[in-house]
């Protein structure tokens, strides 16, 4: 299963022409604050930021072969990893900070695919794309950049 997260794009609409042909994925992810609707979005799914005004949810929970994806715009909160894990959950991914994050914490793949346009760590603005293989559970990701 291949997934590519973006967010924090902030009305900018180019990468929504560029990246599903380059990608072909089986899921586009919108972490938040694009400030556009979902029809105009499609295909990626998207969460409520704090920058947006239109009515998306504040959650979307999206399925995987090896556990559930928990998305929401604010950042990964420590005290919540039990609760995930009980309900099944293996990947949380959120935007807000525009700094890019991959790092496993209890069990949870915790996700950041920092900004397209407005990275706040240093580095290119990026998207992520993960690959999950179906048959081992093994999960390879990578940040890129648009071209």
């Amino acid at each position: 299963m291949k997934v590519v997260i973006v967010s924090d794009t902030h009305q900018h609409t180019d990468f929504i022409d560029k990246i599903p042909p380059l990608e072909n994925a089986d899921l586009y992810l919108h972490a938040g604050d694009s400030g556009l609707s979902d029809s105009a979005l499609f295909p990626f799914q998207t969460v409520m930021g704090n920058c947006d005004y239109m009515d998306h949810d504040m959650y979307l929970t999206e399925y995987t072969p090896i556990g559930k994806i928990l998305m929401r715009h604010y950042p990964f909160s420590e005290t919540s990893v039990q609760k995930y894990k009980e309900n099944g959950y293996k990947f949380f991914v959120h935007g807000h900070t525009h700094v890019r994050r991959y790092e496993e914490k209890d069990g949870i793949i915790i996700i950041n695919p920092g900004s397209l346009y407005y990275p706040r760590d240093g580095k290119e603005g990026c998207y992520l794309v993960l690959n999950i293989d179906e048959e081992t559970g093994n999960i390879e990701h990578e940040f890129k950049t648009l071209e």
